[in-house]
């Protein structure tokens, strides 16, 4: 490639990087995780845990677009999502705080289907935290858009002392 390419001349695939692509942003992290799920997990088995999982993250993530948010990734059993980003949203804490206590509702209404059919309990812990943070694809190879910074990783501790049911902000 030439110095100065943008394209390349054989093929005309653009040759930028993630990193020319990401901009600070004002947001508001969520993040989401259900509580002794490893216990959950050995209880039902990997089948039935997808089943739950599945309807778990579908009712949360309903819940984050509602409120204009966007999910970030689900893990195995938890969920991080983002208000402000790609969008900007000049209220974005406020909207994932309803959110917080909307996804809470719905998986109060879900954990009573689980406590019947299964007979266990699932509770959900959400963690939130506000203020800047690096947005846009991240990886070369399968890349993604994340949020990455001091922010989200306080959010991750917001969850983590937060009661089970309940929600937790810095």
């Amino acid at each position: 490639l030439r110095a100065d390419a943008k394209f390349c001349d054989e093929c005309g695939t653009s040759v930028s990087t993630a990193a020319t692509t990401a901009e600070y942003k004002q947001v508001t992290v969520l993040v989401a995780d259900v509580v002794h799920s490893m216990d959950i997990a050995a209880a039902v088995g990997p089948e039935r845990l997808r089943e739950l999982m599945s309807d778990l993250f579908d009712r949360c993530a309903d819940v984050v677009a509602r409120y204009g948010g966007t999910v970030d990734k689900f893990t195995g059993d938890g969920m991080m999502a983002v208000f402000g980003a790609p969008v900007a949203l000049e209220d974005h804490a406020i909207r994932a705080c309803v959110a917080a206590l909307d996804i809470q509702k719905g998986v109060g209404d879900l954990a009573v289907d689980v406590r019947g059919r299964d007979g266990l309990d699932l509770a959900l812990r959400i963690g939130l935290n506000s203020g800047q943070v690096v947005a846009g694809e991240l990886g070369s190879s399968a890349p993604s858009y994340t949020t990455v910074g001091e922010q989200v990783g306080m959010a991750q501790r917001m969850e983590s002392v937060a009661p089970p049911g309940g929600v937790m902000l810095s």
